[in-house]
Formats: C-alpha cells, structure tokens, sequence
C-alpha cells in the first residue's frame, strides 16, 4: 500500500465508492469536502458504505464505550487536566488509537468541525519508514520492539502485545507512549523510553512526519495499525470528531485486524 492520498467530495460520482478504492491502495486518504453543511450525517452515512462503523463515544478516563456519539477532539480548559490529549492544546506524541484496547478495527477517522486559528494539523508518519530507520539507526532497539511484549492500560482496559509485528502486508503497530503501564518490567520501560524518544525526536522533531491540516468539512481517514499519528500544538478553538470503522472486505491483501 501507498502512504497517502487525497480526495475531493464529488456530486458526480459516489464519494463513498471512490473512498473506499482509496483506502484500498492507501493508507492514509484526505477528504476534501467544499462545504462543511450536515457534516455530521454526511460522514455517519459515509462511514456506514464503505465498512462497520463503530458510532461510540469513550470516557475519557475509564476507556469504556458505553454510549453512542461521535469521539469529540476538543479544546476545553477545565477538562485538560483530566483528559491532556483529548481536551488540551498540546502537541500530541505519535501513537495509534487504542493501544490498550482489544477492539478491532481497520480504520479511524477525524473529521474537523472547527479548525485551531493557529498550528493544530494532525501529522503522521508511514509504519514503513519507521522501521527501516529504526534498522538503520538502531537495530537492536527494532529488534526489543519486536520481540518484547509490552502492556497498555486506560482506566479499566489493558492489552499486552509486541509494539511492531508483521504480517503479508508489512508492519502491524500497537504504540501509544502514554499508555505504557507503569508496572511493566524495569527492561520493557526503558525500551518504551527509548522508542518514545525516538518518534518525538527523530520523527516529529526530525521533519518526517507528514502534517495535515484540514479545514472544516474535511477528514482523513487512516489504517490504524499502518501509520503513527499525532498532533502538532495549537492556540484557539479546535474540535475534530472521530470515529472508527471495520472494512467489510479485504483491503490491500489483508483483512486488517
């Protein structure tokens, strides 16, 4: 699979055929929409043709799923302090979504209801970039990540796994920095360090992540396991939805799970 593409809405042709051919070849797909009117249904029935659509919000404490709505990405200074990435205006470290859950999806999405005045693009950087330069630069930490299991937690919700696996379609991650739990082994915690370090400085701070800022309307959808997003640091008022999807067919040689 290709890293990224972009696409516009089209009034012509199914915007929702030519996503899902898009998702098929790339792992991350832009939509460009030229109005941001019912982007709330538009993107529910969107979502709802090309796969499974998994319409629930998450607490943002405990991790559970027990209500339907959209997974609001908002600034709100009086929530920040319990919810730093969900509700602050940081930068936001490279991870994929739900490194601590048994939930399986193929695609996440963030569709932007209001864009920040200043900074706020999403950024992400293709899994396979990540591994070749981890063996470039630093063979045996590749070959801990791969080997070593490692144990993530939110409130309630744990999933222990390897951070990068393969399979037919290349490297399958499962990374979130401040998910790692505090009680793995003194070993497995420094080699989380060590990677974390790695994607800030290397990646982000090394200008090989790929931003991409979306205007209102817009979204960009994404392998999960495919590619490491983030965030970059914003000033003002910002609010994307997320949502995420089970493809019903085989995408790219493989049923992502």
């Amino acid at each position: 699979m290709r890293f990224l593409t972009e696409i516009r809405e089209s009034r012509s042709a199914s915007t929702g055929e030519r996503l899902r051919a898009a998702l098929t070849g790339h792992k991350v797909v832009v939509l460009r929409r030229a109005s941001h009117a019912d982007s709330d249904a538009f993107y529910q029935k969107l979502a709802g043709e090309i796969g499974d659509f998994h319409f629930r919000d998450e607490d943002p404490v405990t991790g559970g799923l027990d209500h339907a709505g959209w997974l609001d990405i908002r600034y709100d200074a009086t929530l920040a302090a319990t919810a730093q990435y969900r509700y602050g205006n940081g930068r936001m470290p490279l991870h994929v979504d739900g490194a601590y859950s048994d939930v399986a999806f193929d695609v996440f999405f963030l569709c932007c209801e209001t864009p920040a005045r200043f900074g706020g693009a999403t950024f992400a950087v293709d899994d396979a970039l990540v591994t070749d330069y981890l063996a470039a630069c630093d063979p045996a930490l590749l070959r801990s990540l791969r080997e070593v299991n490692v144990r993530f937690t939110k409130g309630e919700r744990t999933v222990t796994r390897r951070v990068i696996e393969y399979d037919g379609a290349g490297p399958v991650l499962n990374w979130s920095s401040t998910r790692v739990a505090p009680d793995n082994p003194a070993p497995v915690i420094d080699m989380c360090a060590r990677f974390a370090g790695f994607c800030e400085q290397r990646l982000v701070d090394g200008g090989l992540v790929t931003p991409i800022p979306l205007m209102a309307g817009d979204a960009v959808f994404m392998h999960n396991r495919r590619v490491l997003h983030g965030r970059y640091a914003f000033w003002g008022e910002r609010c994307l939805l997320k949502g995420v999807l089970s493809l019903t067919a085989r995408v790219g040689g493989e049923t992502l799970l």
